[in-house]
């Protein structure tokens, strides 16, 4: 009888101490989640850092790269070299970035000047420091208009909901900004893409892409207070535009109705069976189709500005 009393407070002991210890755990499981969740905290954090970290340094290198001495030496009629630091730039930038960069470039072009000192003895300034000057605002005012051209579209679109439809702190900046970028754009399509042939649908598709970006800044209900107006110039004429003029009529460079049909005729006449699918294992049937779907997208277009 003692040998069997024995066993069973044993036994209950024993069950007490995996009961105490099963309580125990099971408090200890919110602080273990407590302690995994910080950890989980920590470890987003240092991801978010890094990334923010490898973000600032691509927009760090873009910028050097469009201000580079070799890519800024010939601005005109399109800066080409500052292009690839520029889309850089834009794929980099927050929406915020953008717009305060280009008001800082803005305020940059209206008060750079030398120094008075630098006038010789008749009060004028040499002509290399007009020079010097002169192409400096010139280099801050094609930062501006290559990475307003080549800015992802989504952010375009979310620079004017900001800026402009809730009257933001930069809003008569990101009316410069969507100038630049129609400017830019227009001037890049004749000198590229409206330059050579029209014989590819990768082609074809990026002719609509950099057409449609114009298009929709024309078509914004914002579009009559998008202007520029940069007449700081030492020597230099002012650049002063606006989208639409007094009479309503948009420059040849970007009025859209003119050029979406210019795209249509060069469609025509560039596109043809043989140059797209010799030297290629694309099948006919399928470039067909894309053909027939990127002209019905500039009809589209084109029939928009009835």
């Amino acid at each position: 009888m003692k040998s069997t009393l024995l066993v069973l407070s044993l036994v209950g002991a024993l069950t007490s101490c995996k009961a105490l210890k099963a309580i125990d755990s099971a408090n200890s499981i919110p602080e273990k989640l407590d302690a995994t969740y910080s950890q989980i905290q920590k470890t987003n954090k240092g991801i978010d850092e890094t990334n923010e970290s490898v973000r600032l340094q691509k927009l760090m290198l873009a910028k050097n790269d469009m201000l580079d001495d070799k890519n800024t030496k010939d601005l005109e009629p399109v800066a080409f070299g500052m292009i690839a630091g520029a889309k850089k730039f834009g794929e980099a930038a927050t929406t915020e970035e953008l717009i305060e960069y280009t008001r800082v470039l803005l305020l940059q072009i209206k008060k750079q000047r030398p120094d008075d000192s630098l006038r010789d003895e008749n009060g004028k300034f040499p002509k290399s420091v007009v020079e010097f000057y002169d192409h400096k605002k010139m280099v801050d005012l094609n930062q501006i208009m290559t990475i307003a051209g080549f800015c992802p579209q989504e952010k375009v679109d979310q620079i004017i909901e900001d800026q402009i439809a809730r009257r933001g702190l930069y809003e008569s900046t990101a009316y410069v900004f969507l100038m630049s970028r129609v400017m830019f754009i227009g001037t890049y399509l004749q000198e590229t893409l409206l330059a050579d042939p029209i014989d590819s649908v990768e082609v074809m598709r990026e002719t609509i892409v950099r057409l449609g970006a114009i298009d929709a800044v024309l078509k914004t209900p914002y579009k009559d207070k998008v202007k520029m107006n940069i007449d700081t110039f030492i020597e230099r004429q002012g650049i002063i535009t606006s989208l639409y003029d007094e009479n309503g009529k948009m420059a040849d460079s970007w009025n859209a109705p003119k050029l979406w049909k210019k795209v249509m005729k060069r469609f025509d006449q560039d596109l043809k069976d043989g140059n797209i699918t010799i030297g290629t294992k694309l099948d006919h049937t399928k470039v067909q189709n894309d053909i027939a779907d990127l002209k019905a997208t500039v009809q589209n277009y084109i029939d928009s500005w009835k």
